[in-house]
């Protein structure tokens, strides 16, 4: 039985930071984890956020926010540390950075609890990245779940100061999947002492390093993204043009798009040219979560021919 008939199925747990991202224009429900389960259930899978929250208002606003949407909550936490905030700046060319509070609720996810029981014992798919690991407790809280995982997917998601090479070594190096932006990889491309800047180079230095990694996805912000395998095979698609209102989990997006083609049964050229297309609309909408009609602004952006063409190549031919 493949991958794709093995998974289709399964539950999807989305590991990490659920908080508020509080923009120029106003707060807005967000966390890289949060965000790809809210996009993943929107493409028609059942992916649970598995964090934490404040006893607070503010987290009483996101559980509404979520139940509005239909994103299932039963593995969300609460605590008495204040829900998780993000200051989000964005500079001329609306691309975000971050200011990030700590401690935050999310900091201090624990495992342990009937339903998150149950999920696990059915080997899920779990995503998860590295800022929910700056707290012990979240951090070990991970490496409990991912015990349990049939499919583990990296989004590295390198915020400073909340990383190091150790930690991000530990992450990868459990990893199945890998999604990552290219200064992340040149980061850490340089980490290992490569010397070289280019791209192709640099993936297969990881895929050389961490044995487990099959698939690795670098999106490079207005320029695209590329896929690279351990089979040896790399697909790139320049991206599409858009008018970007910010890029704030745009590359969440991205990766939750990936994922449901993959399940589905797409292409991998498919797959990645409709993870650049989800990439490109919601950074021409505000915030991660901003809500528009998937598959019809997917559809008509990628019929646009706002884009170059998808190259492949198969580097065994």
């Amino acid at each position: 039985m493949s991958l794709r008939e093995d998974s289709i199925d399964k539950n999807i747990i989305c590991f990490g930071e659920l908080l508020w991202d509080m923009l120029p224009h106003g707060k807005q429900a967000g966390g890289a984890p949060m965000n790809v389960a809210y996009h993943l259930n929107r493409l028609g899978l059942k992916a649970f956020p598995f964090t934490a929250v404040g006893q607070d208002d503010l987290g009483r606003e996101l559980i509404e926010f979520l139940n509005s949407k239909n994103i299932p909550t039963i593995l969300i936490q609460e605590n008495e540390h204040p829900t998780g905030m993000v200051l989000v700046k964005l500079n001329e060319k609306n691309e975000a950075s971050y200011s990030i509070e700590n401690p935050s609720a999310w900091d201090y996810i624990q495992v342990g609890n009937p339903e998150a029981d149950l999920l696990l014992n059915k080997s899920p798919i779990v995503v998860f990245g590295s800022l929910a690991c700056r707290h012990t407790l979240s951090h070990q809280s991970l490496l409990a779940i991912l015990s349990y995982a049939g499919l583990k997917i990296c989004d590295i998601n390198l915020r400073a100061p909340y990383y190091s090479p150790d930690l991000v070594f530990q992450l990868l190096g459990l990893a199945d999947w890998v999604k990552i932006n290219n200064d992340e990889l040149n980061l850490i491309a340089q980490w290992f002492g490569t010397g070289s800047d280019q791209e192709p180079i640099q993936a297969q230095l990881l895929l050389e390093r961490f044995p487990f990694v099959s698939k690795l996805l670098v999106t490079r912000g207005d320029k695209g993204a590329a896929y690279y395998d351990r089979e040896g095979n790399s697909i790139e698609h320049p991206g599409f043009q858009v008018k970007v209102v910010d890029t704030v989990g745009s590359g969440d997006s991205f990766l939750a798009m990936f994922i449901a083609q993959f399940l589905k049964g797409s292409s991998i050229e498919h797959a990645l040219e409709a993870s650049c297309a989800m990439g490109a609309i919601v950074a021409r909408h505000a915030g991660a979560t901003s809500w528009f009609e998937t598959e019809k602004e997917i559809s008509d952006l990628i019929q646009s021919g706002d884009s170059g063409k998808t190259i492949g190549i198969n580097n065994n031919s």
